[in-house]
């Protein structure tokens, strides 16, 4: 329980919240002036306004609640702003309404609430959570700011927060305190604003939440309309500029917004996020989407839509979509293995789905696909490959290009700035450093693609064929793999073919040591299967070495990141939802391998850590969007990563086996719900036959979608092929992963549990292990 109470004299009361006396009665947040009042009068620059803080005049008890009024003098006029503050379950639930009874023309307000965090150590020791924004301050190399904003001033628009809470948690105390906005925002829309405008007028119902470093700690902050402080990826990547909204004022101006703020308790940062989350889901209630069609369904239309996009000639065979899904076309026909390619695990599907596919040939092209990885990787005594392959030009490239492709198909004498524009300038410093890069391979990439080589092989060997060229390829990457597994455990990010670790420039592959090791997780599932495939313990010992570190570092330690390789931020390594995904997998597989209780425990804690990026809500999208028109649902998408969130995609579906099966671990209801709703909502956008979604044929989706705006004055992304990416905008990219995970994610389910009814399975297995009790 919390406990309100005033400071201050009368007629310039603050606000204090107290521990319940139970709870050795502590202030653990306090603000002077509680109400405090922006105001907008023209300038475009001008995202502060001028700051008008108010103290309570008037403050009137009604039992455990407390009814207080402030009145702000502005540029805008006075500014009424009434607070109801009163218990609300374990927390405290902030009503505020806001009213100018006489406007002056021309003129917006924005209201803001900063509670300052007073509670013993909620110092610079405190980790600092907005997810899917941020998570302990992003701060993986360790310098005390953010590391792709470089600020300590984070604040978020709702829509990039998917479970609208922030927190803060005092590690020496095992305590944390959240603020959380709990009525969910109902309608936004473009504002009206010239390109490069940091300030305007705008009737929108998203707000903003975040966390501010003050002189003695931090301060939890709320603003309505919205306000991105100090640094946002709204408009450019480049400079970063913060921006926000004010809400114009009239005769009939009448605001209303509420908030929560509350106390949690957990032994660790994760614990106590966890608990969160449980309230949460409690709060929100997520409605999970319906699919036009079973799960299952989606298989065969997922295979009809990738057949097409196979192509082979005398060395090569593969999947190669790459086409923005509206019309279909392929813009080029480049082969990648692992991350966005996958195209073993494309082929393995094939190979499992054959009997029900249409095309008699879809079997040998599936093996033909596999069999070009397999020369390909034997052609290296490391079982190493190149990640690109054009067929045009027939010409292997690595993927250190990243958004970068056309540096490398670029023939020599060509002008770069003709064939990257901005991205050139923007990009310069990878550019350059990178161009005198060796030749090599990034860890994740050849271990995504050697561990779907071992299950084509299982899967073969169980329908009576077996490859035994495929085990011997695989096996050559594993004895790499023990020959660079270093004393800790880990991996490098990226290695050259000869076999030596690829850690310059370090504004590439890593500043700071856990970015460089940042793949480590990614090879574990791959030993897994190959100590299943030939018993060889030295194949398990390395893995669950691998998971040790990994279940350290990036787990308990919060430093994941380096799932994605082609950032154009600050920092070419994110903190991303793909990189705990990887530690959730890869203490999961070792802990299948030993029946450790530390690595189950760890598998739990990355599958809670993964949910957070889940939205649990639906995001109000613009009235004439893209999106919008379908009827697009955000809940059970994910965001990609911190330094862009509000930019969705599916491949969280990847996760939806290893998800469930933590919560069946760890006996838990809500990482069951998110799973569930992972399951429905990240495949909603699957094209159906009578669901198009403006697809160009059945089984297409979109690789992601933006639900808060994104770079929207970005020279690199205006006036191109791949602009208009604005909010409830798709990105007009349509890759061969989302096949692969998307395949995957069902046939996982239903190998390892029977069903894709997992709210059914959750309940039947409850009620088993109720009655074996």
């Amino acid at each position: 329980m919390i406990e309100i109470r005033t400071s201050g004299p009368d007629g310039a009361h603050g606000v204090e919240l107290w521990s319940a006396p139970d709870a050795g009665a502590e202030r653990l947040l306090a603000s002077p002036a509680p109400a405090v009042v922006e105001v907008h009068t023209g300038d475009p620059a001008d995202w502060r306004g001028e700051r008008v803080p108010a103290p309570y005049a008037e403050v009137v008890r009604d039992g455990d609640a407390l009814l207080a009024t402030a009145r702000a003098r502005t540029a805008a006029g006075e500014v009424v702003v009434v607070d109801r503050w009163a218990p609300e379950g374990d927390g405290v639930r902030v009503d505020r309404r806001v009213r100018v009874p006489a406007p002056v023309p021309g003129t917006a307000v924005r209201a803001v609430l900063d509670l300052d965090v007073v509670g013993t150590g909620f110092d610079e020791r405190a980790q600092v959570f907005a997810p899917p924004a941020l998570y302990d301050l992003n701060d993986v190399d360790g310098d005390g700011v953010e590391d792709y904003l470089d600020t300590r001033e984070l604040v978020f628009r709702d829509d990039r927060l998917t479970g609208l809470a922030v927190l803060a948690y005092a590690p020496g105390r095992g305590l944390g305190v959240w603020l959380s906005r709990q009525d969910v925002p109902a309608h936004d829309d473009a504002p009206d604003r010239a390109r490069g405008q940091q300030a305007f007028a705008q009737r929108t119902d998203i707000g903003s939440l975040g966390l501010l470093d003050r002189p003695g700690g931090w301060s939890l902050s709320a603003a309505y309309p919205f306000v991105e402080r100090a640094r946002s990826h709204a408009l450019t990547a480049r400079d970063r500029e913060p921006w926000g909204a004010f809400w114009p004022v009239d005769d009939a101006t009448d605001l209303t917004v509420s908030y929560g703020v509350g106390v949690v308790r957990g032994a660790t940062a994760t614990d106590a996020l966890w608990h969160l989350w449980g309230a949460r889901v409690a709060h929100l209630r997520p409605r999970r989407v319906e699919l036009p069609v079973p799960v299952e369904d989606l298989t065969a239309l997922r295979l009809d839509a990738l057949l097409p996009y196979y192509r082979e000639n005398a060395t090569t065979a593969g999947f190669v979509t790459n086409c923005h899904p509206q019309d279909g076309r392929q813009l080029g026909d480049v082969l990648q293995y692992g991350f966005t390619g996958q195209t073993v695990l494309n082929a393995l599907h094939v190979l499992n789905h054959a009997p029900q596919i249409a095309d008699p040939a879809a079997r040998d092209k599936a093996l033909r696909a596999v069999e070009s990885f397999v020369r390909r990787a034997g052609g290296s005594p490391l079982g190493l490959v190149h990640t690109l392959y054009d067929f045009d030009s027939e010409r292997d490239a690595s993927w250190w290009s990243g958004l970068l492709l056309p540096l490398a198909y670029a023939e020599e004498g060509a002008d770069l700035r003709d064939l990257m524009g901005p991205v050139l300038e923007h990009m310069a410093y990878a550019v350059d450093a990178l161009s005198g890069a060796p030749d090599g391979t990034y860890l994740r990439c050849v271990a995504e693609e050697h561990h779907a080589l071992l299950r084509a092989y299982a899967a073969e060997r169980e329908r009576g064929t077996v490859h035994e060229e495929w085990l011997a390829v695989a096996r050559s990457f594993g004895e790499f793999l023990l020959g660079a597994q270093e004393e800790d455990g880990s991996w490098r990010r990226a290695y050259a073919f000869d076999g030596s670790a690829l850690v310059e420039p370090r504004a590439w592959f890593g500043r700071a040591e856990l970015n460089q090791k940042s793949s480590t997780a990614t090879a574990v599932p791959f030993l897994h299967e190959l100590f299943q495939a030939t018993g060889d313990p030295r194949w398990r010992d390395a893995a669950v070495r691998a998971a040790g570190f990994v279940a350290e570092h990036f787990v308990r330690g919060l430093k994941f990141n380096g799932g994605i390789h082609d950032s154009i931020y600050a920092r070419a390594q994110l903190v991303d939802s793909e990189s705990i995904l990887f530690s959730l997998r890869a203490c999961l597989a070792a802990a299948e391998l030993t029946g450790d209780d530390d690595l189950r425990a760890a598998a739990v804690d990355a599958a809670r850590v993964l949910a957070t990026w889940v939205y649990l809500w639906d995001v109000p999208l613009p009235p004439g969007s893209t999106m919008a028109g379908y009827g697009f649902r955000s809940t059970g998408w994910s965001a990609c990563d911190t330094a862009g969130a509000g930019y969705i995609h599916p491949y969280e579906l990847h996760a939806v086996p290893d998800l469930f099966e933590a919560a069946l671990i760890g006996d838990d209801d809500v990482l069951a719900e998110v799973a569930d709703l992972v399951l429905h909502g990240s495949n909603e956008t699957v094209a159906t036959p009578g669901r198009d979604w403006g697809y160009a044929r059945p089984g297409l989706q979109e690789e992601g979608l933006l639900v808060s705006w994104w770079l929207i004055d970005d020279p690199m992304f205006v006036d191109t092929g791949f602009g208009g990416r604005g909010k409830g905008e798709g990105n007009k990219t349509c890759l061969p992963w989302i096949s692969a995970v998307g395949i995957d994610a069902t046939d996982e389910v239903l190998r390892r549990f029977g069903t894709t009814d997992l709210r059914t399975c959750w309940q039947d297995r409850r009620r088993a292990a109720v009655a074996s009790r």
